[in-house]
């Protein structure tokens, strides 16, 4: 899915507000949202819109690899 990117400036109370959200969200989630999935929560509501399946993130879908090992050169 080809995906367009949204450049955002906020106000530090809207950051804390988000943040906010961000943690009550957490105790239904089993974790804490990112910024991005929050408002996409409030876009998915403001729009009326079910965006779940259109809008994953592609970061929470995709299994985190292991890094390779440093060995150290010293």
């Amino acid at each position: 899915m080809e995906r367009s990117q949204l450049n955002l400036r906020i106000s530090d109370q809207l950051g804390k507000m988000i943040d906010a959200k961000r943690i009550e969200l957490a105790s239904t989630m089993g974790t804490i949202p990112t910024r991005s999935e929050v408002l996409r929560f409030a876009l998915e509501s403001y729009l009326d819109k079910d965006l779940s399946e259109t809008e994953i993130d592609r970061r929470r879908v995709t299994p985190l690899k292991a890094s390779p090992k440093r060995t150290s050169s010293t």
